[in-house]
């Protein structure tokens, strides 16, 4: 359109400069003359006004593409993770008291006391672990039985200690069996779980309320 208008005017400059034209319609080509560049003024003016509003659009828009919404963000592997493993330590404390044994004092109870205590927090989190994980030993053998390892064991599985040879086989005695998981199922955290404020507590503080006395 800019390009036709731009034409039209040269059109009719030339023609009212360069051409003989009746003098009826002198007057005509000079409105149009005059009219042509105001109308192709107009037209950008227009378009101009279309680019800006289309401009400011895109800039209110822009935000919300170019942001990560709340629940992006929230879904950080790294925070689901630490959620997840929150909510485990929860229920290990839930179930078994494991933060409460851990964090406390020792020194003032005595050997039956902390024994006593002990029980408790072992039954619990054996109860926890059977929740969320299928344990086994890794070792299938017995502890202190005699073990040959040869070239291209699963180092992964076996922790060599004491004096060993810079090249296997390796003949020891089996210390501990070590532990497998055949399974995994930790607490599942979804975004919305890491929006609320309790995402990161362990075990919230309790609070014994007095019942009110009657006036």
């Amino acid at each position: 359109m800019a390009i036709f208008l731009t034409l039209l005017t040269v059109g009719i400059i030339s023609t009212l400069f360069y051409t003989p034209v009746p003098e009826d319609m002198v007057q005509k080509l000079e409105w149009a003359a005059l009219g042509v560049p105001i109308a192709l003024l107009l037209w950008q003016m227009i378009q101009l006004s279309h680019k800006g509003a289309e401009k400011h659009k895109q800039e209110e828009s822009a935000p919300t593409q170019a942001q990560p919404s709340a629940a992006a963000v929230e879904q950080d592997p790294r925070k689901l993770q630490d959620a997840a493993v929150i909510q485990f330590l929860s229920r290990l404390q839930e179930k078994g008291r494991l933060i409460d044994f851990v964090m406390d004092d020792m020194t003032p109870y005595g050997d039956e006391q902390v024994g006593a205590a002990a029980r408790i927090v072992h039954q619990g989190c054996q109860e926890v672990l059977g929740d969320f994980f299928k344990i086994a030993p890794l070792h299938d053998g017995a502890e202190e039985e005699n073990i040959t390892l040869a070239q291209g064991y699963d180092s992964a599985s076996y922790r060599l200690v004491g004096s060993v040879p810079e090249q296997p086989p390796y003949t020891g005695v089996v210390l501990h069996r070590g532990w497998i998981t055949h399974s995994v199922n930790l607490p599942r955290v979804s975004a919305a779980d890491l929006l609320e404020d309790d995402a990161y507590v362990i075990a919230p503080a309790e609070v014994e309320i007095e019942s009110a006395q009657s006036s």
